[in-house]
């Protein structure tokens, strides 16, 4: 039996999770999940790995937006006030409306 442990944990842009199974896939054959996991951030992906990591790092160096949450907003790329207000539904803070406008204005700089 092959024992695992988790090294780290942290948030995935959905472009990083295309890559890893591209990888795996490489080396081997995907499972029905991976496969499926690997079709859907494919598809949608809407940045590409560098410019995700940009953007999430832009978005940390405001004091509230927590890694999680800066990956769902790269991830997600919102629009407009309500599509992040949505994000940070299950959050225990929110943001007020300058911060949303400048988040909106972060995020239209890499759209």
């Amino acid at each position: 039996m092959i024992e695992k442990s988790i090294v780290s944990n942290r948030s995935a842009t959905l472009a990083e999770v295309a890559e890893v199974l591209e990888k795996r896939k490489g080396e081997g054959e995907l499972g029905f999940e991976q496969q499926t996991t690997l079709a859907y951030a494919q598809k949608y992906a809407k940045l590409s790995k560098k410019k995700a990591a940009e953007l999430i790092e832009e978005l940390q160096k405001m004091d509230k937006i927590k890694p999680v949450v800066a990956v769902k907003i790269a991830d997600i790329l919102p629009k407009n006030a309500d599509q992040l207000r949505l994000i940070f539904a299950n959050e225990r803070y929110s943001l007020t409306s300058a911060e949303i406008e400048e988040v909106l204005k972060i995020v239209k700089k890499y759209v």
